[in-house]
């Protein structure tokens, strides 16, 4: 009978105990969640921005880091395009994408340098960018046709009632000063071959021009364009600073291979 009776206490002793254990880890739940809900209402209440990704220090009073250029995330493509940065002119895409190439091309298995030692590029051997020429120059007279640059304008010129010449300058704020592309109607008789250094064959014209010349910062090439009609043609680039010249250079080649007259094109 005296054993029976201490197990009996013995078990009782342990209900007692399991109990009181549960009920202190009860009570202590019920306050870990008062306190923070608590912490949580006071950081809400002074407008604090809980950041998940743990970017913030959560502490009441923290002043969130500033974030340099270099910590800049990518802007999202969803946004609204006045709220992200956009290029969206041609002309100047064009150009920075040219002054980071070089072009160079193989004519009848020969190669041809796409540079000359000067620097600038070398019209028989460098490609064409003619992305920016989405404008047609048109008239009647001569059945002249030539594309020139998004962003530029025109203004051209009559002689007894016959195209005489074209001027094209850009107006698009991305050139200061602006540069000018002088495209006349030349007399044939006046043309001397040994005033130029080079020469290339188009389909049925043939195209003469020197380097770029340099004057007091301002560079200017021209291309005389020699035809089998009664006129030939001169197309001419004048630019200030010699790299931005080079850069565009690809685009004003571009041009001088969109201009047709008459009934033919090349």
């Amino acid at each position: 009978m005296e054993f029976k009776s201490i197990i009996h206490n013995k078990t009782g002793y342990n209900i007692f105990s399991y109990s009181a254990s549960l009920a202190v880890h009860i009570v202590i739940i019920i306050a870990v969640i008062i306190i923070l809900n608590h912490d949580g209402s006071s950081m809400a209440g002074k407008g604090i921005d809980v950041n998940l990704a743990g970017e913030y220090d959560l502490n009441p009073g923290s002043t969130p880091p500033v974030k340099t250029p270099a910590d800049s995330k990518p802007e999202p493509e969803n946004l609204p395009v006045n709220n992200r940065r956009v290029i969206n002119n041609p002309l100047e895409e064009a150009i920075n994408n040219n002054s980071e190439k070089t072009i160079s091309k193989n004519i009848n298995n020969e190669k041809i340098e796409s540079v000359l030692p000067s620097g600038y590029y070398n019209f028989a051997g460098a490609g064409t960018d003619t992305s920016a020429l989405v404008q047609v120059y048109s008239e009647k007279s001569l059945n002249v046709k030539i594309n020139y640059p998004v962003g530029w304008t025109f203004v051209d010129q009559d002689k007894q009632k016959k195209l005489d010449g074209v001027t094209f300058w850009a107006n698009n704020n991305i050139f200061n000063p602006p540069p000018y592309i002088f495209l006349e109607v030349q007399e044939k008789y006046l043309f001397n071959p040994s005033r130029y250094k080079y020469n290339t064959k188009l389909k049925n014209t043939v195209a003469y021009y020197n380097d770029p010349e340099e004057l007091e910062g301002q560079v200017s090439q021209v291309f005389y364009i020699r035809t089998d009609t009664d006129e030939d043609f001169s197309i001419k680039l004048i630019m200030n600073g010699k790299d931005t010249f080079i850069a565009f250079q690809p685009v004003f080649f571009g041009m001088i291979k969109s201009f047709n007259f008459g009934n033919s094109f090349f």
